[in-house]
């Protein structure tokens, strides 16, 4: 569980950097079929930013993700919600 916490900081740490709006930037998490998914939400002018182009911004967030919790033989994942 200590993975889980850790990973969650780092997205917050990330999002809010990334974000213009920092105080509307959130990450939740939640559990679904046995992985722990992150979602992140932030002001609609923020999201696209969130995926950048072509994807780019959140795969990078979701590889960086795994490759942490892969040690710990964790599943997550991270989806972007509005």
């Amino acid at each position: 569980m200590e993975t889980v916490s850790g990973i969650q900081q780092f997205l917050e740490f990330v999002v809010l950097g990334i974000t213009n709006h920092p105080h509307s930037a959130r990450v939740t998490r939640r559990e679904q079929n046995g992985a722990t998914i992150f979602d992140l939400s932030a002001d609609g002018e923020d999201i696209p930013r969130l995926i950048g182009t072509a994807g780019g911004t959140v795969n990078a967030l979701r590889s960086l993700v795994q490759a942490s919790a892969d040690r710990d033989g964790l599943k997550v994942g991270v989806e972007i919600t509005e």
